[in-house]
């Protein structure tokens, strides 16, 4: 539980930095430098001398169709950026984070089939209110001129969740089910992650014929660093075999609550006081989690 809350409260710091490194950027650009910045901080992990600090990734120790799986992790994250990114840029960070509140409905739904994780009544009562919560905050939308269903940012966003969601659950599979350990996991798939947003990077500037241009800023390492971070922090908790991934996606959702009050304070978010008791009751759910566990 405080991995999942400290990974929630750190991936609201990479929610809101992205926002800001996305400001004057295309998103291609930002996919790609921030995962570069990712895959640098993971360099040291490689050296002998990090095998003294608990840390160190053998190489010679993953074979092809190991990373083969990993390779699907970082594909599927990879796309999630592309979708979450551009929904970012293009909409106030409650919006964007009111629809990541499917994320522990799909979440839910891949731990009951594939890891049988199953809730009590009320702790689904608390998921549930939870997902309505953030529903709820989305249709304040509306009062800002947005409409779910007819707007492709939203689509994105939903797609990259689910994504999100499909990720989170695979991570689980390759801890506990493969065995797989957890520094050679991030390791490799920031890697992968770089490589595949090189890829596209490099294709899209011959397209133009152009490199694309990034508007420099100290916020696109801090995207790419931060989501490091929380990504170990997270893995630290689906390392336990006990951990249940609903619950885990539920924490990380105090995302919502550090973005927001970031957007508040620096960025001007609008309808401050219904979309906070909103995010009030986001809260209480994750507390009736926390004492029913």
């Amino acid at each position: 539980m405080v991995y999942g809350l400290s990974a929630g409260a750190l991936l609201g710091l990479y929610d809101f930095w992205t926002k800001k490194a996305m400001n004057g950027n295309s998103v291609i650009p930002i996919v790609f430098w921030s995962s570069l910045f990712g895959a640098i901080a993971w360099l040291p992990a490689f050296l002998p001398v990090s095998d003294s600090l608990g840390f160190y990734v053998d190489w010679t120790q993953t074979n092809v169709h190991q990373q083969a799986l990993i390779l699907v992790k970082g594909l599927a994250m990879t796309f999630s950026w592309v979708f979450a990114y551009y929904s970012v840029r293009e909409l106030p960070m409650s919006f964007s984070g009111a629809v990541r509140a499917s994320g522990p409905l799909w979440t839910f739904a891949g731990g009951a089939l594939i890891f049988g994780e199953y809730l009590s009544p009320l702790q689904f009562s608390a998921v549930l209110a939870s997902i309505l919560a953030y529903y709820a905050l989305s249709l304040v939308g509306k009062k800002e001129g947005l409409r779910i269903l007819r707007n492709w940012p939203v689509l994105m966003m939903l797609a990259a969740t689910v994504l999100s969601a499909m990720t989170t659950v695979y991570d689980k599979f390759l801890v506990q089910t493969l065995g797989l350990p957890v520094y050679s996991i991030q390791a490799y798939s920031a890697f992968h992650r770089c490589a595949l947003a090189m890829l596209v990077f490099l294709a899209l500037s011959w397209k133009q014929r152009r490199i694309m241009r990034l508007r420099w800023s100290v916020y696109v390492p801090l995207v790419g660093l931060s989501w490091v971070g929380a990504e170990l922090i997270y893995f630290f908790a689906i390392a336990d075999p006990v951990s249940n991934v609903t619950y885990l996606s539920i924490f990380r959702r105090v995302s919502l609550v550090v973005g927001f009050f970031l957007s508040v304070l620096l960025i001007g978010e609008r309808n401050v006081l219904p979309k906070s008791a909103i995010i009030g009751l986001i809260m209480i759910s994750t507390a009736v989690l926390i004492l029913q566990e």
